[in-house]
Protein backbone atom coordinates (compact mmCIF):
# COMPACT_ATOMS: atom_id res chain seq x y z
CA UNK A 1 0.00 0.00 0.00
CA UNK A 2 1.38 3.57 -0.74
CA UNK A 3 1.21 6.18 1.82
CA UNK A 4 -1.08 9.00 1.68
CA UNK A 5 0.49 11.84 -0.26
CA UNK A 6 2.06 14.82 2.22
CA UNK A 7 -0.99 17.53 2.10
CA UNK A 8 0.98 20.95 1.34
CA UNK A 9 -1.34 24.40 1.12
CA UNK A 10 -0.68 26.51 -1.65
CA UNK A 11 -1.44 30.61 -1.53
CA UNK A 12 -2.25 31.61 -4.89
CA UNK A 13 -1.15 34.71 -4.21
CA UNK A 14 1.76 36.71 -6.30
CA UNK A 15 4.55 37.24 -3.38
CA UNK A 16 4.16 32.53 -3.63
CA UNK A 17 4.72 31.88 -7.19
CA UNK A 18 8.54 32.16 -6.93
CA UNK A 19 8.70 29.56 -4.55
CA UNK A 20 5.71 27.52 -6.19
CA UNK A 21 7.45 28.06 -9.43
CA UNK A 22 10.67 27.11 -8.29
CA UNK A 23 8.75 23.55 -6.81
CA UNK A 24 6.98 23.08 -9.95
CA UNK A 25 10.20 23.11 -11.72
CA UNK A 26 12.47 21.28 -9.07
CA UNK A 27 13.40 18.23 -7.77
CA UNK A 28 10.08 17.86 -5.87
CA UNK A 29 10.01 14.50 -4.09
CA UNK A 30 6.55 12.13 -5.04
CA UNK A 31 3.41 11.72 -3.25
CA UNK A 32 2.69 15.23 -2.28
CA UNK A 33 -0.70 17.35 -2.88
CA UNK A 34 -1.35 20.77 -2.96
CA UNK A 35 -4.14 22.51 -1.67
CA UNK A 36 -4.91 25.98 -2.99
CA UNK A 37 -6.64 28.24 0.16
CA UNK A 38 -6.28 32.04 1.39
CA UNK A 39 -4.03 32.57 4.73
CA UNK A 40 -6.71 32.20 6.94
CA UNK A 41 -8.02 28.66 5.17
CA UNK A 42 -4.58 27.22 5.17
CA UNK A 43 -4.49 28.20 8.83
CA UNK A 44 -7.97 26.59 9.67
CA UNK A 45 -6.84 23.54 7.61
CA UNK A 46 -3.65 23.31 9.48
CA UNK A 47 -4.85 23.32 12.62
CA UNK A 48 -7.77 20.97 11.95
CA UNK A 49 -5.73 18.47 10.47
CA UNK A 50 -5.93 18.44 6.61
CA UNK A 51 -3.13 19.57 6.21
CA UNK A 52 0.66 18.23 7.04
CA UNK A 53 2.22 21.88 6.21
CA UNK A 54 1.34 25.30 4.51
CA UNK A 55 2.62 28.91 4.37
CA UNK A 56 0.45 29.97 7.44
CA UNK A 57 0.09 32.83 8.89
CA UNK A 58 2.90 33.98 11.34
CA UNK A 59 0.68 34.39 14.05
CA UNK A 60 -0.99 30.54 13.84
CA UNK A 61 2.70 29.53 15.34
CA UNK A 62 2.57 31.41 17.92
CA UNK A 63 -1.44 30.73 19.06
CA UNK A 64 -0.36 26.76 19.28
CA UNK A 65 3.49 26.21 19.53
CA UNK A 66 2.94 22.78 21.25
CA UNK A 67 1.20 21.83 18.08
CA UNK A 68 3.67 23.12 15.11
CA UNK A 69 7.01 22.88 13.75
CA UNK A 70 9.07 25.59 11.40
CA UNK A 71 10.21 24.83 8.17
CA UNK A 72 14.07 26.21 8.62
CA UNK A 73 15.26 29.12 6.93
CA UNK A 74 12.27 30.39 4.85
CA UNK A 75 9.40 32.88 5.53
CA UNK A 76 7.35 35.34 3.51
CA UNK A 77 8.93 38.43 5.02
CA UNK A 78 9.75 42.08 4.09
CA UNK A 79 12.91 44.47 5.09
CA UNK A 80 11.53 47.19 4.50
CA UNK A 81 7.94 48.05 2.34
CA UNK A 82 5.96 44.66 1.43
CA UNK A 83 3.85 46.05 -1.19
CA UNK A 84 0.62 43.73 -0.96
CA UNK A 85 -0.56 44.22 2.87
CA UNK A 86 -1.71 48.03 2.79
CA UNK A 87 -4.24 50.39 4.18
CA UNK A 88 -5.83 52.17 2.41
CA UNK A 89 -7.50 55.46 3.66
CA UNK A 90 -9.75 58.33 2.68
CA UNK A 91 -7.74 60.52 5.04
CA UNK A 92 -4.21 60.80 6.06
CA UNK A 93 -2.45 58.14 8.44
CA UNK A 94 -2.58 60.26 11.11
CA UNK A 95 -5.71 61.77 10.49
CA UNK A 96 -7.84 58.68 10.96
CA UNK A 97 -11.24 58.93 13.06
CA UNK A 98 -11.51 56.32 15.94
CA UNK A 99 -14.19 54.64 13.73
CA UNK A 100 -14.12 51.05 13.08
CA UNK A 101 -11.92 50.28 10.57
CA UNK A 102 -12.47 47.45 7.75
CA UNK A 103 -10.33 44.78 7.44
CA UNK A 104 -10.02 41.69 5.21
CA UNK A 105 -11.12 38.21 5.97
CA UNK A 106 -8.21 36.68 4.29
CA UNK A 107 -5.88 37.25 6.58
CA UNK A 108 -4.82 37.31 10.51
CA UNK A 109 -1.24 38.79 11.02
CA UNK A 110 -2.07 41.55 9.40
CA UNK A 111 -5.05 42.56 11.37
CA UNK A 112 -3.01 41.92 14.31
CA UNK A 113 0.08 43.53 12.58
CA UNK A 114 -2.47 46.45 12.41
CA UNK A 115 -4.06 46.61 15.60
CA UNK A 116 -0.78 46.35 17.15
CA UNK A 117 0.85 49.53 15.27
CA UNK A 118 -2.35 51.42 16.00
CA UNK A 119 -1.99 51.16 19.14
CA UNK A 120 2.17 51.34 19.94
CA UNK A 121 2.11 54.12 17.15
CA UNK A 122 -1.36 56.23 17.79
CA UNK A 123 -2.49 55.03 20.73
CA UNK A 124 -5.59 53.74 18.72
CA UNK A 125 -8.21 50.77 19.59
CA UNK A 126 -10.20 51.37 16.67
CA UNK A 127 -12.22 48.32 15.92
CA UNK A 128 -11.67 46.11 13.62
CA UNK A 129 -14.30 44.79 11.10
CA UNK A 130 -13.84 41.40 8.89
CA UNK A 131 -15.41 42.44 5.79
CA UNK A 132 -15.68 40.51 2.02
CA UNK A 133 -16.67 44.10 0.47
CA UNK A 134 -14.53 45.10 -2.40
CA UNK A 135 -12.14 47.88 -1.56
CA UNK A 136 -14.33 50.70 -3.08
CA UNK A 137 -17.21 50.02 -1.42
CA UNK A 138 -15.49 49.14 2.03
CA UNK A 139 -14.09 52.86 1.67
CA UNK A 140 -17.58 54.25 1.15
CA UNK A 141 -18.62 53.04 4.78
CA UNK A 142 -15.55 53.21 6.28
CA UNK A 143 -12.74 55.18 7.01
CA UNK A 144 -9.93 52.88 5.76
CA UNK A 145 -9.42 49.24 5.05
CA UNK A 146 -6.77 46.99 5.08
CA UNK A 147 -6.07 44.76 2.28
CA UNK A 148 -3.56 42.05 1.59
CA UNK A 149 -1.81 40.12 -1.30
CA UNK A 150 -3.57 40.44 -4.58
CA UNK A 151 -6.30 42.67 -4.11
CA UNK A 152 -3.56 45.16 -2.32
CA UNK A 153 -1.87 45.14 -5.31
CA UNK A 154 -4.74 45.96 -7.45
CA UNK A 155 -5.86 48.54 -5.36
CA UNK A 156 -2.47 50.01 -5.36
CA UNK A 157 -1.98 49.66 -9.21
CA UNK A 158 -5.83 51.18 -9.99
CA UNK A 159 -5.61 53.81 -7.32
CA UNK A 160 -8.95 52.63 -5.33
CA UNK A 161 -8.06 54.89 -2.18
CA UNK A 162 -6.67 58.84 -2.22
CA UNK A 163 -3.74 57.22 1.10
CA UNK A 164 -1.82 54.39 1.40
CA UNK A 165 -0.29 53.07 4.31
CA UNK A 166 2.32 50.24 3.45
CA UNK A 167 2.25 48.18 6.86
CA UNK A 168 5.56 46.62 6.49
CA UNK A 169 7.02 49.98 5.70
CA UNK A 170 5.07 51.10 8.74
CA UNK A 171 6.19 48.57 10.98
CA UNK A 172 9.96 49.45 9.92
CA UNK A 173 9.63 52.92 10.64
CA UNK A 174 8.48 52.22 14.49
CA UNK A 175 10.72 49.47 15.38
CA UNK A 176 13.71 49.08 12.65
CA UNK A 177 12.98 45.60 11.88
CA UNK A 178 11.76 43.42 9.53
CA UNK A 179 7.97 41.77 9.32
CA UNK A 180 7.48 38.35 9.24
CA UNK A 181 4.27 37.97 7.67
CA UNK A 182 4.27 33.93 6.65
CA UNK A 183 6.09 31.44 7.85
CA UNK A 184 6.40 27.22 6.63
CA UNK A 185 4.31 25.84 9.10
CA UNK A 186 3.94 21.57 9.48
CA UNK A 187 1.93 19.30 11.84
CA UNK A 188 3.93 18.12 14.88
CA UNK A 189 1.86 15.34 13.90
CA UNK A 190 3.22 15.53 10.58
CA UNK A 191 6.22 15.50 11.66
CA UNK A 192 5.81 12.30 14.28
CA UNK A 193 4.27 10.45 11.40
CA UNK A 194 5.74 11.11 8.05
CA UNK A 195 9.04 12.46 8.87
CA UNK A 196 11.10 11.16 5.92
CA UNK A 197 8.30 12.60 3.08
CA UNK A 198 8.15 15.93 5.45
CA UNK A 199 12.16 16.28 5.25
CA UNK A 200 12.27 15.28 1.36
CA UNK A 201 9.67 18.36 0.84
CA UNK A 202 11.61 20.56 3.00
CA UNK A 203 14.92 20.38 1.45
CA UNK A 204 13.09 21.14 -2.12
CA UNK A 205 11.50 24.40 -0.29
CA UNK A 206 14.70 25.05 0.34
CA UNK A 207 16.52 24.53 -3.19
CA UNK A 208 13.03 26.89 -4.28
CA UNK A 209 13.83 29.63 -2.15
CA UNK A 210 17.29 29.80 -3.34
CA UNK A 211 16.38 29.65 -7.19
CA UNK A 212 13.74 32.05 -6.87
CA UNK A 213 16.44 33.99 -5.04
CA UNK A 214 19.02 33.98 -7.68
CA UNK A 215 16.28 34.87 -10.30
CA UNK A 216 15.36 37.33 -8.50
CA UNK A 217 18.83 38.83 -7.85
CA UNK A 218 19.66 38.77 -12.05
CA UNK A 219 16.33 41.13 -13.03
CA UNK A 220 14.82 37.43 -14.18
CA UNK A 221 11.57 36.48 -13.41
CA UNK A 222 10.57 33.18 -15.67
CA UNK A 223 7.61 32.39 -13.41
CA UNK A 224 5.75 35.41 -15.01
CA UNK A 225 2.78 37.06 -13.20
CA UNK A 226 -0.05 38.47 -13.82
CA UNK A 227 -0.75 40.50 -16.76
CA UNK A 228 -2.65 43.17 -15.17
CA UNK A 229 0.45 44.01 -12.69
CA UNK A 230 3.02 46.68 -14.75
CA UNK A 231 6.17 45.17 -15.24
CA UNK A 232 7.78 47.51 -12.97
CA UNK A 233 5.84 46.91 -9.86
CA UNK A 234 6.30 43.44 -10.24
CA UNK A 235 10.14 43.73 -10.20
CA UNK A 236 10.27 46.24 -7.46
CA UNK A 237 7.41 44.09 -5.42
CA UNK A 238 9.60 40.33 -5.64
CA UNK A 239 12.86 42.70 -4.79
CA UNK A 240 10.95 44.00 -1.58
CA UNK A 241 10.41 40.42 -0.39
CA UNK A 242 12.37 38.28 1.49
CA UNK A 243 12.31 34.59 2.12
CA UNK A 244 15.10 34.33 4.69
CA UNK A 245 14.66 33.55 8.02
CA UNK A 246 17.32 34.88 9.74
CA UNK A 247 17.41 38.69 10.80
CA UNK A 248 14.18 38.14 10.10
CA UNK A 249 13.21 36.33 13.55
CA UNK A 250 14.69 39.40 15.38
CA UNK A 251 10.99 41.11 14.03
CA UNK A 252 9.18 38.21 14.45
CA UNK A 253 10.38 37.74 18.07
CA UNK A 254 8.49 41.36 18.60
CA UNK A 255 5.60 40.67 17.05
CA UNK A 256 5.12 37.84 19.28
CA UNK A 257 6.32 40.16 22.37
CA UNK A 258 3.71 43.06 21.56
CA UNK A 259 1.55 40.14 20.87
CA UNK A 260 1.15 38.86 23.74
CA UNK A 261 1.19 42.33 25.59
CA UNK A 262 -1.96 43.01 24.13
CA UNK A 263 -3.42 39.49 25.21
CA UNK A 264 -3.59 37.88 22.06
CA UNK A 265 -1.53 34.88 22.78
CA UNK A 266 -0.15 34.01 26.11
CA UNK A 267 3.16 34.40 25.57
CA UNK A 268 6.38 35.03 22.79
CA UNK A 269 6.92 31.29 22.34
CA UNK A 270 10.49 29.47 21.40
CA UNK A 271 10.72 29.12 17.55
CA UNK A 272 10.90 25.47 17.30
CA UNK A 273 12.27 23.48 13.67
CA UNK A 274 12.19 20.60 11.85
CA UNK A 275 15.72 19.08 11.85
CA UNK A 276 16.52 17.93 8.42
CA UNK A 277 19.64 16.31 7.76
CA UNK A 278 21.26 18.85 10.57
CA UNK A 279 20.66 20.20 13.68
CA UNK A 280 18.73 23.01 14.02
CA UNK A 281 18.98 25.10 17.20
CA UNK A 282 15.94 26.37 19.08
CA UNK A 283 15.33 30.05 18.90
CA UNK A 284 14.66 31.31 22.36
Amino acid sequence: MHPAPLRVGRIPYANLVPIFHGLATGDVPGGVSFVDGHPSELNRKLRDGYLDVAPSSSIEYAVRPDRYLLCPDISISSRRRVMSVLLLSNEPLRRLPRDPIAVTGSSDTSILLLEILLRESMGRTNLLVRTELPAREALRRYPAHLVIGDEAIRAAVDGVAPHVTDLGEWWRRETGKPFVFALWIAARSAWEDRRESLSRFSAALLDAKRTAQASIRRGEYPWGGPDWIPSSFRDDYWRCLSYNLGVETEGLSLFYELAAKIGRIPAAPPLRFLEIGRHIAVVE
